[in-house]
């Protein structure tokens, strides 16, 4: 640092006491109000005894102004909207992938009801030798040997609950109407040479999941047929063990 002359030192005084101060002693600068002792600046950054110039002092107001700076309102409103954007998407996304899982997960369970429902009504309508009635949505036949829910020659039919969106079961002696499958929107019938057509549809309206099932079944047992071999009343079906 270089020596200053006392014009130029008290022209450098201090800055935070500069104005208002009174001339102090013959130190080389002038003596301010607030200095801790004669020709000593209280925050160290101005003038020394020894005539040596540094740092100009600031206040300490001044000297922290940028680290207790906070946020403008622009930026704030800036980061609100960038937070809202970030969570909008993340919520659609899990949204999705929780609504595609559900309806996955409905979707299985519908295709496993039908699947026993369709399997169930075949394996009757195989062991059927007269098929006495049909419908859009139900069909009627007599089944020819006995299982441990049917009897023999008995009147069994399939038809679907429009009210309780159910396919029904329903046998004539003893009467009886059982539930093969809930949740049943379409069930349809047609039969043409021997050969009958099912047609099932299940669906849950709460998740949109739906499952449609098609077969064709041939009953076995009816009498001589000369466009399909048929068995003629010999033909039935193992029971599962």
């Amino acid at each position: 640092m270089r020596n200053l002359t006392e014009e130029s030192i008290i022209h450098k005084t201090c800055r935070h006491s500069r104005e208002g101060g009174n001339p102090g002693e013959k130190t080389g600068f002038l003596v301010e109000p607030g200095m801790t002792k004669q020709g000593e600046c209280p925050h160290n950054y101005g003038l020394t005894s020894n005539s040596e110039l540094r740092t100009p002092c600031l206040s300490g107001r001044q000297a922290n102004s940028e680290l207790e700076r906070g946020f403008t309102l622009i930026e704030i409103l800036a980061v609100i909207v960038i937070l809202s954007v970030v969570s909008a998407i993340t919520i659609h996304f899990v949204s999705d992938s929780m609504r595609v899982y559900t309806m996955t997960k409905d979707q299985k369970a519908l295709l496993e009801e039908g699947r026993l429902a369709m399997e169930r009504m075949c394996r009757d309508i195989r062991d059927a030798n007269t098929i006495t009635g049909t419908t859009a949505s139900s069909i009627t036949f007599t089944r020819v040997h006995a299982t441990g829910q049917d009897v023999a020659s008995e009147s069994i039919t399939f038809q679907r609950n429009a009210g309780a969106r159910t396919l029904e079961k329903v046998k004539a002696s003893p009467s009886r109407t059982t539930t093969m499958a809930e949740n049943v929107s379409a069930f349809a019938v047609s039969y043409s040479s021997s050969e009958v057509q099912l047609q099932l549809t299940l669906d849950n309206p709460a998740t949109g999941a739906s499952v449609t099932l098609q077969t064709k079944v041939h009953p076995k047992n009816p009498a001589i047929d000369t466009t399909y071999k048929n068995f003629k009343n010999y033909w039935e079906e193992e029971e599962s063990t």
